[in-house]
C-alpha cells in the first residue's frame, strides 16, 4: 500500500446505526482497527478507531472534504490505515457513497 492515497469524491448518502444495541451493523469483524461499545465515554455507541482518536462518522464526513488518507490521519492523530478502514466501514454501512 502506498503511503499516500487520494480517494475518489465521496458524499454522505445515509445514516449508520447499530441495530438491536448489541452489535454494530454492519459487523466490524473485517475491520480490526475499529471498535464499538454500547456506551463509550467519548464516542457513545458510534464505531470508532481502536486508538480512540475518532469515530467512523467524523472520519467519513471529513473524507468528503479532504480525500487524502495521510492528511486525514494527521487531522485525527491516527494512521492512514485506521482512516482507510473507517472509510471502508462507512461505505459498507452505506453512510458514504
Amino acid at each position: 500500500m502506498a503511503d499516500s492515497a487520494n480517494l475518489p469524491p465521496l458524499r454522505i448518502v445515509g445514516t449508520a446505526s447499530c441495530v438491536g444495541g448489541k452489535h454494530p451493523d454492519p459487523p466490524i469483524d473485517k475491520h480490526p482497527l475499529l471498535c464499538w461499545g454500547v456506551s463509550h465515554p467519548v464516542h457513545g455507541s458510534k464505531v470508532f478507531t481502536n486508538d480512540q482518536r475518532a469515530s467512523v462518522e467524523d472520519i467519513a464526513i471529513a473524507a468528503c472534504e479532504t480525500p487524502n488518507l495521510d492528511t486525514l490521519a494527521a487531522k485525527f492523530g491516527t494512521t492512514a490505515e485506521h482512516v482507510r478502514q473507517a472509510i471502508d466501514y462507512a461505505l459498507a454501512a452505506k453512510f458514504l457513497g
